[in-house]
């Protein structure tokens, strides 16, 4: 068990020389600082189970050490995390824009079709029309409503070719 005084004078006794470890082994004063409050705010915490065997001053730099290890690790995770998932909303901006230019390009390749055609077109794939459904619609036959589609993928595939190859 750490007592009080005991703390206060392990704390007044090797402040300096921790805070002096702690910037030479992480290079940056404000970071070591941290990293020193850090090393006795838990030791006070932990007090009453600490039982410090051996060199004070060297317990006190293993703890440095290894508290400094672990913040760049819980620094490096982080940092990783961020930058896979800055990725991962660059990457879905990026598809979200290709998503809205080839919904554009075939609303205006749609506007090419043969109005029969584009009519045969939206019943069958927006509306999701079965062809016998659509030929009682439009009050044509199956058949006409079958030459009418394939009419219809023939074009709308030679005006969005150069998209259908980045998904080949």
């Amino acid at each position: 068990m750490l007592e009080l005084h005991t703390f206060e004078r392990i704390f007044k006794e090797h402040h300096t020389h921790c805070l002096a470890f702690a910037t030479h082994y992480i290079g940056d004063p404000y970071e070591a600082e941290e990293v020193v409050q850090l090393v006795f705010s838990q030791l006070w915490e932990k007090r009453a189970s600490i039982a410090i065997q051996g060199s004070e001053r060297s317990y006190l730099f293993s703890a440095i050490r290894n508290t400094a290890i672990s913040q760049w690790r819980k620094q490096h995770v982080r940092s990783e995390r961020e930058n896979s998932f800055g990725q991962m909303q660059e990457t879905e901006v990026h598809l979200s824009l290709q998503a809205r230019e080839l919904e554009n390009k075939l609303e205006a390749a749609l506007e090419k079709l043969p109005e029969r055609c584009r009519e045969v077109f939206v019943l069958s794939r927006k509306q999701q029309l079965k062809y016998a459904e659509i030929a009682s619609v439009m009050n044509i036959s199956v058949k006409t409503v079958e030459n009418q589609m394939g009419k219809a993928l023939k074009i709308l595939h030679q005006e969005l070719k150069e998209y259908l190859n980045l998904f080949l």
